[in-house]
């Protein structure tokens, strides 16, 4: 039988079916979208995930964890927690992405999923009217996480979302505690355990997913950069055996494929033993003489306070490395929004210069609020360099965006503005703290 939640559930499930089947444009996307979710490789994903899961059911049938009475537990299981996540997991491109996209949300909504579906639900009303109001703040969660300009937005959603959590726990626990008795028996403990062991039962599942969808991506789009299948049939069987199902060795070793242009079995050779050695370096950092340089795997997170998150330190040409952040965005507007983009340059394993770049798309108005958040990442980066505040004279040019030399026995630090040409008075400033080693 089905309780008041997954009947409020079912009732808004069937209201929305029914305005997408009678609105044409809508009725069309949704056609397409069941096209797709009956693509040949999905079918073979789902077979080979629901082969997996009967498996994992007889295991936990065996140690009695399992009954037949959970049928329906287990198929909502696998509709609102596996089969999301192995969409999710398709995605992956690193180990860390796949512990923080894929585990972590697995193993969370495995709990709240007993929670949602089994351990205690409201009246009918209450449920019909709870649905609509966690839709509205999980999908004002999910927009305002991807764009840094609603991080307001995001906090109190996610606040509201907090709250809405430890009231809904506060009811749960106070019901627990005077009718504790009615949940003292094994088929509640199965129920509460079952999700979340076929949820760790089938992380490598998940994780095959991933591996397999990235590795497949990868080898197509090398064996067209190739010119002799011989290399390429090479770089496939290494890339196999050395990286042993590293997701994101496999992208570094692609993106290093066609930055270098490699066409050569030592070409080859060298290029996965600099990833092995790079990925190395960032597991276990080095500490570099302050006479050098910096450390990269430092300095290139020194700005992460700030949500600018810069990737892998990778070699582009020659002896050049770099590690180069995604474009910040500092203003609502979603084409020309004021930017700030961190780039951490220097050597294979010492970095030789830190560059904070400001880019404003309007200078017809004010724009005090960029040049404040380009000081204080100055401030940031300044600070966890030399351990030493910013100079007066730099923070000034940067404030009132002009040109600002300063130097020191270990470089120098330089600010420089350039205007654009275009209609509404662009222009860029940049921050730059130049090692006196530096040499790119």
């Amino acid at each position: 039988m089905f309780n008041t939640r997954e009947i409020a559930y079912l009732i808004w499930g069937s209201l929305l079916l029914i305005v997408l089947l009678f609105s044409g444009k809508n009725r069309s996307s949704l056609f397409d979208l069941l096209k797709a979710f009956f693509y040949k490789q999905f079918l073979y994903a789902y077979l080979i995930a629901f082969s997996y899961i009967s498996l994992c059911v007889w295991i936990l049938y065996k140690v009695r964890i399992w009954d037949a009475l959970l049928v329906k537990d287990t198929v909502m299981w696998f509709l609102f927690v596996a089969l999301p996540l192995m969409y999710n997991a398709a995605k992956i491109n690193s180990f860390q992405k796949f512990v923080k996209q894929v585990v972590k949300p697995l193993i969370a909504f495995s709990i709240i999923f007993e929670y949602i579906f089994d351990l205690y639900t409201f009246d009918w009303w209450i449920e019909i009217l709870m649905v609509p109001v966690a839709v509205f703040i999980g999908g004002m969660l999910a927009f305002s996480d991807k764009k840094p300009e609603h991080r307001n937005v995001h906090k109190l959603m996610n606040g509201i979302f907090i709250l809405f959590g430890l009231l809904s726990l506060t009811v749960v626990v106070f019901h627990l505690f005077y009718h504790y008795s009615d949940y003292l028996n094994r088929l509640t403990l199965m129920q509460f355990v079952m999700p979340l062991s076929l949820s760790l039962l089938f992380l490598p599942v998940l994780y095959g997913i991933a591996m397999y969808t990235h590795y497949e991506t990868a080898f197509e789009v090398m064996k067209r950069q190739f010119k002799l299948p011989g290399v390429y049939n090479y770089a496939m069987l290494q890339a196999l055996v050395r990286f042993n199902g590293d997701i994101d060795g496999m992208e570094r070793l692609k993106r290093m494929v066609f930055t270098k242009n490699l066409q050569t079995r030592e070409e080859i050779d060298q290029a996965i033993s600099l990833v092995k050695t790079l990925k190395d370096a960032e597991q276990n950092p080095h500490t570099v003489n302050e006479g050098l340089g910096w450390s990269p795997y430092h300095v290139k997170d020194l700005l992460v306070a700030k949500g600018i998150e810069t990737p892998d330190y990778r070699n582009t040409i020659d002896e050049e490395f770099c590690a180069i952040s995604f474009p910040f965005k500092l203003t609502d507007d979603a084409i020309f929004s004021d930017t700030i983009t961190y780039m951490v340059l220097g050597e294979q394993l010492i970095a030789t210069e830190l560059h904070i770049g400001l880019k404003v798309f309007n200078g017809t108005i004010d724009n005090a609020a960029s040049l404040m958040q380009l000081l204080e990442c100055s401030e940031l980066v300044h600070q966890g360099v030399f351990g030493d505040p910013l100079p007066d004279k730099i923070k000034i040019a940067i404030v009132k965006a002009k040109y600002a030399l300063s130097e020191n026995d270990l470089g120098k630090l330089s600010v420089k503005k350039e205007f654009w040409t275009n209609q509404t008075k662009g222009y860029s400033v940049d921050f730059k703290i130049t090692h006196i080693r530096h040499r790119l």
